[in-house]
């Protein structure tokens, strides 16, 4: 995970899908007003491995910079232990959790 030079804040917007680990909601980044995504993973229901393999999505998507894929902007971690993956919103794209 790349260190965060700037905090951004968000307002969740609505819920756009859920599963098994975690729940992926729309919101507005109130600093541009931009659309984005947050998929949120509870590490807490995941074994060791799934924890491992999901932080390697993150890094994997952090390396990404392609005009046909999705751009990532940050991940961190909640105090509660929550994963959060931020990403640019692309309406009609499914989102795996």
């Amino acid at each position: 995970m790349a260190q965060q030079q700037e905090y951004e804040y968000y307002k969740r917007i609505k819920l756009l899908g859920e599963g098994s680990f975690g729940k992926a909601y729309l919101v507005e980044c109130v600093r541009d007003g931009s659309l984005c995504v947050i998929k949120q993973v509870d590490l807490s229901k995941m074994t060791d491995a799934e924890k491992k393999e999901t932080l390697k999505e993150a890094k994997i998507l952090e390396a990404f910079n392609h005009p046909n894929i999705v751009r990532f902007r940050e991940v961190y971690k909640t105090k509660r232990g929550k994963l959060c993956i931020v990403m640019d919103y692309a309406d009609g794209i499914f989102i795996r959790i």
